[in-house]
């Protein structure tokens, strides 16, 4: 009987210091922190969404266990009610599946997750001191001290909603992070590539101009007009940074320097004034047939349509240049009169410098 009633005393000692309210309030403040770490798992490795079910269901139970110190079956339900909140913050942070999981096998994970939510929040009795625990669980001791705070109709309201609480938190935490996290990579990428883009700038000056081919310095040339870069070979290598002024030095470089017929007829027709009228007439007098084309049209729209097309005709069998030639047949198919817009189309357009071949 003595060893009976020391037994009882020990067992009601050890539930004397346990509290639910404690357990509650510990298993509520861990969910964030084990949220987060769900939430880095996650990023890191989305197949290991699902192993966190059962992970966050040991951590609850460890955190229910640390706090509460308890015996009854009322700290199992605490860790239940937590690890349903913590996996239904994560259902919302979209962190529960990584991949193609059957709905069975996350259900089951799930339900093995709650099993060591229970098993862990309570501390396991031994199975010697049962009669004992019973015993003081029944004592009226025990009943009468039962303090306000371990009551389940407090506890597991308070559990469920201080749970859901600090899970909203995390979530709107976690979901600002990811956003601020998005926001700077987009600007460092936005930023690696518009650096990569001025990057594709050269220089303009006489003695790189002067190292340069005619048909590439056009090419560069086209490329600042446009905003589009073709190589030598007609290849599309991209965006280019548009600048029309720089163009316009890359082109005044090849009319005034080298002396280059297609690029004072491109110059010529860009800036469209009495300077431009000249350089037209010096691009045809030396023999570039773009410079030739547009004095035809010049002809036929403002003068003799009709002698124009017989210029047309004629010019067309001393052509080589392949979008001289898609031209003139063009225009030779339809009436004259509509190729006159050409004449104030004041662009730098690609088939000036498509199949051009300088002659340096």
């Amino acid at each position: 009987m003595q060893a009976d009633l020391e037994a009882q005393n020990s067992a009601f000692q050890k539930i004397k210091n346990q509290t639910s309210l404690s357990a509650a309030l510990g298993a509520a403040f861990w969910s964030m922190p084990i949220l987060v770490l769900w939430a880095f798992i996650y990023q890191l490795k989305p197949g290991a969404g699902i192993a966190m079910l059962i992970i966050s269901g040991v951590l609850i139970g460890l955190a229910v266990r640390i706090h509460g110190r308890g015996y009854e079956r009322i700290f199992a339900f605490i860790g239940v009610l937590a690890h349903f909140c913590v996996v239904f913050s994560a259902l919302q942070l979209d962190m529960l599946l990584g991949g193609n999981v059957l709905a069975v096998i996350v259900v089951g994970v799930y339900i093995v997750g709650a099993w060591c939510a229970m098993y862990f929040s309570r501390i396991n009795i031994p199975f010697h001191e049962h009669k004992a625990f019973d015993s003081a669980f029944e004592s009226d001791e025990y009943q009468q001290q039962k303090q306000f705070k371990n009551r389940w109709f407090v506890v597991l309201p308070l559990v469920t909603g201080l749970s859901l609480a600090t899970g909203f938190l995390t979530v709107i935490s976690v979901i600002i992070f990811k956003e601020n996290k998005a926001i700077e990579f987009e600007q460092a990428y936005y930023d690696e590539q518009a650096q990569l883009f001025r990057n594709k700038h050269i220089n303009t000056d006489d003695e790189t101009l002067a190292s340069m081919s005619i048909k590439k310095a056009l090419t560069y040339a086209y490329a600042y007009y446009s905003g589009r870069h073709f190589d030598e070979k007609g290849q599309y290598r991209g965006d280019f940074p548009q600048d029309s002024f720089q163009a316009e030095v890359i082109l005044r470089y090849l009319a005034d320097k080298k002396s280059d017929p297609r690029a004072q007829f491109i110059l010529g027709r860009l800036i469209n004034n009495d300077r431009g009228q000249a350089l037209l007439l010096q691009a045809e007098e030396a023999g570039d047939k773009f410079a030739r084309l547009f004095a035809i049209y010049n002809f036929g729209c403002l003068v003799d349509a009709k002698q124009g097309r017989q210029l047309l005709t004629s010019f067309d069998k001393h052509v080589q240049e392949q979008a001289i030639i898609n031209d003139v047949q063009m225009m030779l198919s339809d009436d004259f009169k509509s190729y006159c817009d050409e004449l104030d189309n004041n662009v730098f357009d690609y088939r000036y410098i498509r199949h051009y071949k300088p002659a340096e």
